[in-house]
């Protein structure tokens, strides 16, 4: 049971403190609009597990399956979209935008993440003679999220001052990439997408059920047997925005000299 609890929050709590640690260090939110996302984000994934049952009999029986995946579409359009803020909007209002599309952001990760966290969680709960190892078990889960949030926190923070917004929104644009790829497996297991044979296995240098390999999986979407879809996913998914952000980047700044001129 400490075992599985542990591997729980590898699995599913450590991708919102992930998000946590990256979104602080590059998005000034105050205290209270920090805490009262998390709350929302608790009471929204409160309210998603009450309908998973509704949500389970949608679309043929794969409505759940589909609602978590479009879920981590939204991540990754917003993280994409808070790249491109410098560009679209104005000095004046950038803080308040990228305020408020990282309140939006920790409310999905939340959501996405947290309603099955809660559920297995919840089912640990319920087993007798276990509280002692989930409790152990919870403590080092919990730390270990917490210390990679804020070694992420610094890291982010030491990028964003000497490289600007675009280093760190880049570390961000990896992470959400490789959640919305995972992802894909959840329309694998209902045969919205048809499974495919993987292109290589790495399980011999990371096994994917390994603490490095929940770490990485987490932080940059590593899987030992990526299949052809997934790679053909994660490469455009991270290249386009930022080449997409680089033309635009250098279209404003030839604009703004010639308005200058």
């Amino acid at each position: 049971m400490l075992i599985n609890t542990v591997i729980l929050f590898l699995r599913d709590a450590l991708p919102i403190f992930v998000l946590i640690g990256l979104l602080l260090g590059q998005v000034q939110l105050s205290k209270r609009v920090f805490i009262g996302s998390l709350f929302a984000g608790l009471a929204c994934s409160l309210f998603f597990i009450q309908q998973v049952d509704v949500l389970g009999e949608m679309f043929a029986g794969t409505g759940l399956e589909i609602t978590l995946w479009c879920l981590h579409f939204f991540i990754y359009c917003l993280v994409v979209l808070l790249g491109f803020s410098p560009l679209l909007f104005s000095s004046h209002d950038i803080s308040r935008v990228n305020q408020i599309m990282a309140c939006g952001l920790l409310v999905l990760i939340i959501v996405a993440k947290g309603t099955n966290f809660l559920l297995y969680f919840n089912g640990y709960l319920n087993q007798q003679n276990a509280l002692q190892s989930m409790l152990i078990g919870t403590l080092l889960g919990l730390g270990i999220c917490l210390s990679l949030a804020i070694l992420l926190y610094f890291f982010t923070h030491w990028l964003n001052r000497k490289n600007g917004f675009f280093a760190p929104w880049l570390v961000l644009l990896v992470f959400a990439t490789g959640q919305l790829v995972n992802a894909i497996n959840l329309l694998v297991q209902v045969d919205v997408i048809s499974d495919a044979a993987p292109i290589w296995n790495t399980q011999w240098l990371v096994d994917n059920e390994s603490e490095y390999g929940y770490l990485l999986n987490v932080l940059i979407g590593y899987a030992a047997t990526p299949t052809t879809l997934q790679i053909g996913l994660y490469l455009p998914l991270i290249i386009f925005p930022i080449i997409a952000r680089y033309w635009w980047n250098r279209i404003a700044t030839q604009t703004h000299r010639g308005e200058s001129q």
